[in-house]
C-alpha cells in the first residue's frame, strides 16, 4: 500500500496507483488559478500512472505501431528524445528514462490505445474522428477531475514548495544537475530549462512522481468554464479544440504551479514541455 492512498499496480516502466471513489472539492477561489469557482464533484474510482510515460515507453509503441502517428501528432525535430529517420522511429541514446515530450494531445490518446489493445482492453479513442467512449475500459488521459484528486492526495501535509523536489523555472541545484541539458540528452543545452527522468524526483504522499512542475500535462477534458453546481465525474467543455494541461512545467515559475491551476493548450501542439500520464477506469 502507498500511505493508505491505493496499492501500486506493475506495469512497463511505471505502475498506476489506485484511488478510491470519493466526493471532493476541486478549484480555487484565486483567479490566477483558472478554476474558479472551487465546485464538488463525485468521482468513480480510478487508477493512475505513478509518472509519466517515458520516452523508451513511447518508442515501445512506435516500432509497434509506426503507423498510428504521423508527423502532425509527433514532432521529431530536436531537442525531442525519439527522432525519425528514414527507416523509423528511433530513441537517442541515453534518452530513455526521460519523458516523452512533443506530443499533441491525439498522439498521447494513440499511446493510450495501443496500451488498451496490448491488454485485451477496449480502446477509448477514435482517433480518425477525434473522438472518446469514456464508457469503455482501456487507458486514457486523466480528467482533470482525476488529476486534481490525485494531486491533492499526494499533498495531504500542504507542503510548501520545495526546490529540491520540483522541477520548475525555481528549482534548485539538486534538481538541475538531473536535467537533461546536462547530458545533452535530446541536444538540450546545459544551464536552460530542461526535462528531468521520469520518476527522479521524490514521490508525493500517494506514490505519485512529478506531479507538479516537469511537464505539463495532457487531461481529456476540452477547457471550458466551471459549473458551480455539484457533478458527476466531469470531463470538460463538449467542443472545442483546447485541452486542459495541468501540473506545470521546468519553464514555470513555483508560485504558478498547484493542484487547482490549469491552462488550457491547443490539442495538436507539440512541445518539449508536454507530456502525459495514464489513467484507467476502475
Amino acid at each position: 500500500m502507498t500511505s493508505g492512498v491505493g496499492m501500486l499496480v506493475e506495469h512497463r516502466n511505471f505502475s498506476m496507483v489506485e484511488f478510491p471513489a470519493r466526493v471532493l472539492t476541486i478549484g480555487s477561489a484565486d483567479p490566477a488559478a483558472g478554476g474558479q469557482p472551487p465546485h464538488e464533484v463525485e468521482l468513480d474510482a480510478f487508477a493512475l500512472g505513478d509518472r509519466c510515460v517515458s520516452a523508451a515507453d513511447f518508442h515501445a509503441f512506435l516500432r509497434d505501431a509506426p503507423a498510428d502517428v504521423d508527423h502532425t501528432m509527433i514532432d521529431c525535430i530536436d531537442p525531442g528524445f525519439v527522432v525519425h529517420r528514414a527507416d523509423g522511429f528511433r530513441l537517442r541514446p541515453g534518452c530513455a528514462d526521460y519523458p516523452m515530450i512533443q506530443i499533441s494531445f491525439w498522439a498521447s490518446a494513440a499511446y493510450c490505445n495501443w496500451l488498451s489493445r496490448t491488454e485485451g482492453l477496449r480502446p477509448v479513442y477514435d482517433i480518425g474522428a477525434r473522438g472518446a467512449d469514456l464508457d469503455r475500459d482501456g487507458y486514457r488521459l486523466p480528467t482533470e477531475a482525476e488529476w486534481e484528486a490525485a494531486c491533492l492526495a499526494g499533498r495531504r501535509d500542504g507542503t510548501d514548495v520545495d526546490p529540491d523536489s520540483w522541477n520548475c523555472a525555481d528549482a534548485g541545484p539538486t534538481v538541475v544537475k538531473l536535467r537533461a541539458g546536462e547530458t545533452l540528452a535530446g541536444n538540450f543545452l546545459p544551464g536552460h530549462g530542461a526535462p528531468v527522468p521520469v520518476g527522479s524526483l521524490p514521490p508525493d504522499a500517494a506514490g505519485l512522481y512529478e506531479m507538479l512542475g516537469n511537464l505539463r500535462e495532457w487531461c481529456q477534458d476540452r477547457y471550458g468554464a466551471y459549473s458551480p453546481d455539484r457533478q458527476r465525474n466531469p470531463s470538460g467543455a463538449a467542443r472545442g479544440a483546447f485541452r486542459v494541461v495541468r501540473g506545470g512545467s521546468f519553464i514555470d515559475p513555483a508560485d504558478s504551479l498547484g493542484p487547482a491551476n490549469r491552462l488550457a493548450a491547443y490539442e495538436d501542439t507539440k512541445c518539449e514541455v508536454y507530456g502525459f500520464r495514464v489513467a484507467l477506469p476502475r
